[in-house]
This record gives structure tokens, sequence and C-alpha cells, in this order.
């Protein structure tokens, strides 16, 4: 993804908006070094460097991108990163290795990389010019909806699908009336609270911490300001909250942060489901891709059954000196 592309390409994760609000509040953090890479307070020319151990025991200086968490610097996750705002500031590959070649690193995680864009290709010409090594740690997919009409995304999905997701809004109506109610970024704190009690429900802690709800917070305002929208959702059934749903739309995309809900509430029906339908209806009417991320659902991965796109995502490792001749060793 290219740092000077509108938004209609350009990931969420990689905007000024998310770099900015992770750096107010994790770059003064103790575990890490932050370092302005460009010295022209740029977000995007941040990187960090921080103490990993690898297999518990090998102390690693490890130099990460502002805007991703690493060990045990826990922050929200961001997907689809890229090198090229670095490879802008510096004038080229070649250029760029002469600043990171002084400091005092051993590796260099560059997390969820979108393999079928030009970001895979520009960190291998940095790797070959600078002769480190890579390691893959990590392949996933990322799954999303796009380039399709309403109409023709629900002709295309299975029976079962269809049923859950869509149809059976019909039989949720008959349990009383339906709304959606539609927060404000002033009362986020309200809406956090009620996305952390589905969460400890179902899987015994909270969604946010207090501190990743301040840096959503803060992305949030800036990605609004930016051009940008929050969609921080109830779904009520007679006033009574039953899910709730937390999207970022930037660009022609629509990003489906969090989600959580009220587990059999009524029989046979699914609330986040049905709620996730909603979402995808309103970003497919506004001609919006709808996407998922990477990730499995707590019993099974669902995203396999309401996606029409699925993105290899990759977890690199750039390694070099004594770790790199370590890693060889060790295949």
């Amino acid at each position: 993804m290219k740092n000077n592309e509108s938004p209609e390409h350009q990931s969420v994760f990689r905007t000024e908006a998310w770099v900015q609000a992770w750096i107010d509040t994790w770059g003064k953090d103790p575990r890490i070094q932050l370092i302005d890479l460009g010295g022209r307070k740029r977000p995007l020319e941040h990187v960090y460097i921080t103490k990993y151990r690898l297999k518990k025991i090998l102390p690693v200086n490890t130099l990460c991108l502002a805007g991703t968490g690493f060990g045990a610097l826990s922050t929200p996750r961001a997907e689809y990163n890229d090198i090229n705002p670095l490879i802008v500031m510096a004038g080229g590959t070649s250029e760029l290795i002469k600043l990171l070649s002084p400091l005092g690193w051993q590796q260099f995680v560059i997390p969820d990389i979108d393999t079928t864009t030009s970001a895979v290709l520009e960190i291998e010409e940095l790797i070959r010019k600078a002769n480190w090594n890579k390691h893959i740690e990590k392949n996933e997919l990322a799954y999303s909806i796009g380039d399709i009409s309403f109409e023709d995304y629900l002709k295309g999905l299975g029976k079962n699908t269809r049923l859950a997701y869509f149809n059976r809004r019909e039989r949720l109506r008959k349990h009383g009336s339906i709304a959606f109610v539609d927060y404000d970024l002033q009362n986020s704190q309200e809406f956090f609270e009620h996305l952390n009690r589905f969460h400890i429900n179902r899987w015994g802690t909270p969604c946010y911490s207090p501190t990743s709800q301040a840096f959503l917070q803060n992305f949030a305002e800036r990605l609004t300001a930016a051009g940008g929208n929050v969609v921080m959702q109830e779904l009520t059934v007679n006033a009574e909250t039953i899910s709730v749903l937390f999207d970022v739309v930037w660009g022609k995309t629509r990003y489906n942060f969090q989600s959580g809900y009220a587990e059999n509430r009524f029989p046979k029906i699914s609330l986040g489901s049905i709620h996730l339908g909603y979402a995808v209806q309103s970003a497919l009417d506004q001609q919006k891709r709808y996407d998922f991320m990477a990730g499995n659902g707590k019993h099974r991965n669902y995203k396999t059954d309401v996606a029409n796109s699925r993105l290899p995502i990759s977890t690199w490792h750039i390694s070099r000196g004594s770790l790199a001749l370590l890693r060889t060793l060790i295949k």
C-alpha cells in the first residue's frame, strides 16, 4: 500500500491517524525506544526498538514499525502493513538501508503483510540489497467481501449462511421491535462498556483495556477529521441491547474491528451473525468492501462462509548478524 495513494487503496492501519494515535499512547512506554527515522515528526516515518526473548531465553533487539505491537507490547492488531513510507522518506531502498543499519537491532519484524501487493517486492528488495535474511513466522488468510452488489452476493451464499446472517431477521422481529443505536465519539466509553461486558461473558476477559480504549478514541477522532468514519452501533430488541458492532470506514472499505452479542438469548438465532449481516448489507449498498481481516471465531472460522475474497498475509522476521546465522542453523 502506497502512503501517497488515496484512501481507496490505503490500509487504515497505515494512516497517520492510526500511527499517530499509537505513538501518543505507547510512544513513551519504557519497554520501547521510539525513533523518528526521518526526523520530520511524521508518524509513518517512526520505528521503535524493543527487547524480545527468542524462545523465551535469548534476548533479541527487535525493530518494529510504529503502529504495530510486538512481544510484551500488546497493542490492537494492525494488518496490511508495509514499508513504503520509509522508502519514500529515505529516497529508495538503498538509502533506507543506510538509515536502518546503524540502529542496534538484530531482527526487524513486519507483521501481517498483504502478499498480493507491491509491499512484498519492496521488502524483498530491501533484504536482497542489504544481504539480510528473512524468516516467515506466520501465514494467514484475511477475509473480505467486495466488488459485488448485495443482491448478487446473497445469490452466491450457501443456504445455511443466508439463513443465519439474513433470513432470520424475520424470526428476530417476532420477538419485538428492532432498532439500531449509533454512538457518537463522545459517548465511546459507554459503548466500550457494553462491548467489554459481552466479551467477558463469552471469552472471560474484556475486549479492550482502558489504555486501548484511549488509543481507539484518539484514533477515531483523528480518522474522522481525515474523512473516515467510526461505527459504534448497538442492535436492540424492545430497547434491550442484544448485540454491539465496532467498525471503521476508510475510503472504499469498511473494516470489522470487533463485535459482541448475547449468546442464546433467542432460540435458533445467532445475534452476532444477524448484526454482521446488517453491516455487510449497508457496506455493499454503499459500494464499499467489507473487510473481516484475519482471525477465527471461538468455535469455527465463520469468515469462510460469508467472505467472497481471501488474501494471504504473512509476518516476516528479517534478521542479520549472529541471529541470522542462528536462524540458518536451527531451520
